[in-house]
């Protein structure tokens, strides 16, 4: 009888839960629940009480004298509580952990487990809990997390109060560098979700996990008690929070309506989900972008947003990753208005930038130079003055020249191009980048963002010739690309190529070429010079088109290819943007086969255009040899 009445009270509960989840989750995907995730965390709050007061076994555990507690842990204790989402508890004990907790726990999380939620549990005295929070740091940052739920309410400040005392205080600083750390590692694992297009939101740079590092961050620093603190001890601006909590707005819905369609606890936005989640979010076709275009475009920029507010907040926790060189050189600025401090370049004040508005563009050729990154401070400088960025600027031969000379900059660990991007003074410099950016092409081949993939394309020709850096895979880019009189012009062309992706409908090489003109005409540039970039940015698919789609063995085809480049240098800038496009396109554009098509097609067109006519065989192939093994034209 006994047993009988535990299973029906088990049944009871576990459909008045069910009932209570599915009645808020049909209220969130009728967009009629904004705070979900705290109402989902409530649900289970208000079962715990609800069983912590009903329990056959509490009193037989005598909670007053081994006093008890049951705390929320990770996103369950943060109010996270996503559809699939992990519900974590800690059974707190202030002593040793009584034998009968086992059938307290099973008593109180059965029903959770028959209807499917994934429930971890830790249960543990005061002593071990802090004993355990000074070695692990992921048990140090689930408590970190901790929200009492019910039991003796003192326990949670005895808790916080021994982690902050013999943990927080002697190591904060080691602390938060490993946390730091750790997140570089995730990084390289997940990598950036900013850029990729099958993202994972929560682990991947840019994703939720960002945000929780800074939300522990600041636990350790400052003693937060709850996210809204970020903005009132100072660590983001008034429009910094704003912006943010608007972005992981976002990202929760995304990761809800993923829990949804993938039926399970799902982080990883697979392509399968796409176009599902797309139309869910009520994305429709506009402006020659299909609706999971808009959508993943929106996601990458609010991932943005969350990638860029983390690097500045653990820039400002005076966290860097020093190199040997930077300690040995200890670079200086000789630019009036620009100082170096903790390794980091900033404007001296806020005035120097209304006396000199070209410090927004000498910050970063600075940055270069030295190789020093930009301070947190220096970014929300440059977006407040970015307004200062007018057509009279834009056209300056001074922010011309020193454009040019970030552009020419060698590839290295910062990288100026893409921190012009990610503050926004590249598309206020360059208005006609706004289009491309966050700007997705969905098919098997891009894996970056439109003006991401181009300024990695910019990046990936500068590592031609370089050790451990050419991904070209042979000698014969950095050959050419050493040996290259107009470089310059190479690079402007890899910047704009795919600028005319930002307009609708196809034709992306001729309407960029289009725009690019207006571009170049505006800034001075020689007649020349335009010709030879609109050409390269016009023609930029024709080798890897030819190669791929055409029979390389027919003359007629080849001596067609040659006849429309004519000219030896322009063919060797037009091959090496076309391997750098390739290769910035990602590993489905580019592997053995396409590198070894496009390489005979370069060096028969060569050919042609050395001899004015089709060579044997027997000509082409010591040709070939020649050119391999020399790596001259």
């Amino acid at each position: 009888m006994l047993v009988t009445n535990m299973k029906n009270k088990y049944d009871h509960a576990s459909k008045m839960l069910q009932k209570k989840r599915d009645r808020l989750i049909s209220g969130f995907l009728n967009k009629r629940d904004p705070l979900f995730l705290e109402h989902n965390a409530r649900i289970l709050d208000d079962y715990f009480r609800e069983s912590f007061e009903r329990s056959e076994v509490g009193p037989i555990m005598r909670i007053n004298k081994n006093p008890y507690a049951i705390f929320a842990l990770g996103g369950y204790g943060r109010e996270e509580q996503c559809i699939h989402s992990d519900v974590d508890l800690l059974f707190l004990f202030e002593k040793n952990v009584p034998d009968k907790t086992e059938d307290l726990i099973k008593e109180i999380l059965y029903p959770l487990w028959d209807i499917g939620l994934d429930v971890g549990h830790a249960t543990r005295s005061i002593k071990e809990c802090v004993s355990l929070s000074g070695k692990d740091l992921e048990v140090l940052t689930s408590v970190l997390d901790a929200r009492f739920i019910c039991g003796v309410s003192l326990l949670y400040s005895e808790l916080m109060e021994q982690i902050l005392k013999k943990v927080i205080i002697k190591r904060s600083d080691k602390i938060i560098n490993r946390l730091i750390e750790s997140n570089l590692q995730r990084h390289d694992r997940f990598g950036d979700s900013t850029n990729l297009l099958e993202p994972n939101i929560k682990e991947g740079q840019g994703g939720l996990r960002d945000y929780h590092t800074m939300l522990w961050i600041g636990r350790i620093k400052y003693n937060i008690k709850q996210p809204r603190d970020l903005e009132y001890y100072g660590c983001l601006s008034y429009d910094e929070f704003k912006i943010l909590s608007e972005a992981l707005s976002f990202i929760w819905e995304v990761r809800n309506r993923l829990h949804y369609i993938a039926g399970r606890k799902c982080d990883q936005l697979y392509f399968e989900y796409q176009t599902e989640l797309a139309n869910a979010l009520n994305f429709r076709k506009q402006n020659g972008l299909q609706p999971v275009e808009r959508f993943l475009s929106k996601l990458h920029s609010r991932m943005e947003v969350l990638k860029q507010q983390y690097l500045m907040f653990i820039g400002e926790q005076a966290y860097t990753k020093k190199s040997k060189l930077s300690k040995k050189l200890n670079p200086q600025t000789q630019i009036n208005g620009l100082e170096v401090k903790r390794d980091m370049l900033n404007f001296v004040s806020s005035e120097a930038i209304l006396d000199s508005p070209d410090l927004l563009i000498k910050i970063f050729e600075e940055s270069a130079r030295l190789q020093v990154p930009l301070s947190s401070e220096a970014k929300r400088l440059l977006k407040e003055f970015i307004y200062l960025i007018d057509d009279d600027f834009r056209n300056a031969s001074f922010a011309l020249k020193s454009f040019e000379r970030i552009l020419f900059a060698p590839p290295t660990t910062i990288d100026v191009l893409n921190d012009m991007l990610s503050t926004g003074f590249l598309v206020q410099f360059i208005p006609e980048f706004k289009n491309i950016v966050n700007r997705i092409q969905y098919d098997e081949y891009h894996i970056y963002p439109v003006a991401r993939h181009s300024l990695l394309t910019v990046k990936t020709i500068k590592k031609f010739g370089m050790p451990d850096e050419d991904k070209a895979g042979n000698q014969l880019c950095g050959s050419l690309y050493k040996e290259l009189s107009s470089k310059r012009l190479l690079l402007w062309a890899a910047l704009f190529h795919d600028i005319g992706k930002g307009e609708p409908a196809g034709g992306h090489s001729q309407k960029g070429a289009k725009i690019v003109k207006d571009i170049l005409k505006k800034r001075g540039f020689k007649k020349s010079d335009i010709e030879t970039i609109i050409f390269l940015i016009n023609e930029h698919l024709l080798l890897i088109k030819t190669a791929s789609r055409r029979d390389l063995n027919d003359e007629g085809t080849v001596i067609a290819c040659a006849g429309k480049i004519k000219d030896i240098e322009r063919l060797i800038m037009l091959y090496l943007l076309t391997v750098s496009d390739s290769i910035s396109t990602g590993p489905k554009a580019w592997n053995e086969w396409t590198s070894a098509l496009l390489r005979n097609l370069f060096l028969t067109v060569l050919n042609i255009l050395k001899k004015g006519e089709l060579a044997t065989g027997e000509m082409k192939g010591s040709e070939h040899r020649g050119l391999s093994d020399n790596m001259t034209v």
